[in-house]
């Protein structure tokens, strides 16, 4: 098990006897790592420790988000009479468009749909967004200040949730007789979801593979019942590390730093950058695999659980930068950390912003040989899966006008919104069609960007005047530059669990 942190302070033999002595978890996964008596700690035991010490963290979240969901009141619906008994939705996180290839990834590149535009470049409000069906402004889970302490020195915590009295789709399908479950490959997406499922899995960069196992064992049990699930995997979020044998597939040189990053704000590059970017990209490429080949198996083994009456959605919540626009995002964009269209978070540019919208039994026509979301189809924001999943169940999703069923034709006149960045200034991007092409404009007021943009060919130029009024009409308010709310999540941060948003990067 990979621990969070460093070791404890006060490192003594007793301290660690005393705070891991008869912890276990179910399937052995932790034991006793430092006896009573033992005056010298083993190598590893530090560490070892610190990660039963995490784990013991996670189960007591668990548990108060399943009480918070179990206190809430949600209004009672009638499923329609052919919804399907088990609906299972699937993030895997950090999933980009493009990643899905046919030959490397045919479970999901053989599922109905395309790809669609992500509401945020980062988890916290684009699955807010995805449970919800409403943009970031609207539904609050995002950034409140555009100033230059909360946007240059990188000052804020995360944002608030959702407030319990918003309903999500969950909440919708609870109130309609399902079972509800949701497991979270890392800490953040359960920290902008906890307290909406009845039943609540915390894990620590845990494989696909596990989380996958632990849902069939719940599914199993629940098999007679209506479920839905939320399934959120972790595998191509940072650190990106899938068995050995898929490091091999696609040649992976076991770099250092390879399973994070380096080198995030080089422009120019040399040839040992070049080298780490070839060698990064692959590894995403093997994890991507990885997950698609789990996936498969996974939706085997449900189907045989349930009697073939499952409905599945899979989706990016966002997607992931390789370094594409660093030359523009190095010239035109003030980032804290620095990144130039490494990883996401950052700027709305199509590597982080494009994501897969796959699913099965939801009525979703299948993709084309180009994908039914590209530039020339279809304009389909990642708004448009709850309304999906819903309207299969035959529930209502309330307060979520911008967002369009997948089963049904997309508007002519359409705006899709991206918002809600993590590091640096507020960007926000606005998508309209225009025959066959999409444009975009991009704003930044704080670094003082405003460029229209053609799609696909990514060409920056004016649009033709009725586009650009379209455009100009389209953005949200901005957060107010004096306003700084500063971030929230469970109270109080604990200090473990603020070193590992640390290690991931959101503080």
């Amino acid at each position: 098990m990979r621990p969070e942190f460093g070791p404890w302070p006060g490192r003594t033999s007793a301290a660690l006897s005393r705070a891991t002595a008869g912890v276990r978890l179910a399937g052995g996964e932790l034991r006793d790592v430092v006896p009573d008596g033992v005056k010298v700690v083993p190598d590893g035991a530090i560490d070892r420790a610190a990660g039963i010490w995490t784990a013991l963290g996670n189960r007591r979240r668990e548990r108060r988000a399943d009480r918070r969901f179990a206190a809430r009141e949600r209004p009672e619906r009638e499923p329609a009479p052919d919804a399907p008994q088990h609906v299972v939705c699937v993030v895997v996180d950090a999933l980009r468009a493009d990643a899905l290839d046919g030959d490397g990834t045919p479970f999901l590149s053989g599922l109905s749909g395309g790809d669609a535009i992500s509401t945020s470049t980062w988890t916290f409000p684009a699955i807010a967004s995805l449970m919800s069906g409403r943009y970031p402004h609207d539904h609050g889970a995002m950034r409140r200040s555009d100033s230059f302490a909360d946007s240059v020195e990188d000052v804020t915590g995360l944002p608030e949730p959702i407030p319990d009295d918003e309903p999500l789709l969950s909440d919708a399908l609870a109130g309609a007789g399902y079972r509800t479950y949701g497991a979270f490959g890392f800490v953040v997406p359960f920290l902008a979801l906890r307290g909406r499922f009845e039943t609540h899995a915390l894990y620590e960069d845990a494989p696909a593979a596990r989380l996958l196992a632990d849902h069939a064992a719940w599914l199993a049990d629940h098999r007679e019942e209506r479920t839905f699930s939320y399934l959120h995997l972790a595998d191509c979020h940072e650190p990106v590390d899938p068995p050995a044998g898929y490091w091999e597939a696609h040649g992976v040189a076991d770099l250092p730093g390879i399973r994070g990053w380096r080198h995030e704000d080089v422009v120019e590059p040399t040839p040992t950058v070049e080298r780490f970017r070839r060698h990064r990209r692959r590894l995403y490429d093997a994890a991507v695999e990885y997950v698609d080949n789990r996936l498969s198996a996974h939706h085997n083994r449900v189907s045989d659980l349930a009697g073939g009456d499952v409905a599945l959605a899979v989706v990016g919540d966002h997607g992931e930068g390789f370094w594409e626009r660093a030359a523009f995002h190095a010239e035109h964009f003030a980032d804290p950390r620095p990144a130039h269209c490494v990883g996401h978070g950052g700027a709305p540019y199509e590597a982080v912003v494009r994501v897969p919208v796959r699913t099965a039994g939801l009525g979703v026509a299948r993709a084309d040989a180009d994908g039914c979301g590209n530039e020339r189809e279809r304009l389909t924001s990642l708004l448009d899966a709850a309304p999906t999943i819903a309207e299969v169940v035959g529930v209502d999703l309330p307060d979520a006008p911008d967002a369009v069923p997948l089963g049904r034709s997309i508007p002519d006149e359409r705006v899709v919104l991206v918002e809600g960045v993590r590091y640096g200034y507020e960007k926000k991007a606005a998508y309209v069609r225009g025959g066959e092409q999409t444009w975009k404009r991009l704003v930044s007021r704080g670094d003082d960007v405003d460029t229209t943009i053609e799609l696909p060919g990514a060409v920056h130029r004016p649009p033709p005047e009725a586009i650009g009024r379209r455009l100009r009409d389209a953005l949200p308010s901005w957060p107010g530059e004096n306003r700084t709310r500063p971030g929230r999540t469970d109270g109080e941060l604990s200090s473990d669990l603020e070193r590992r948003l640390d290690r991931l990067g959101y503080r």
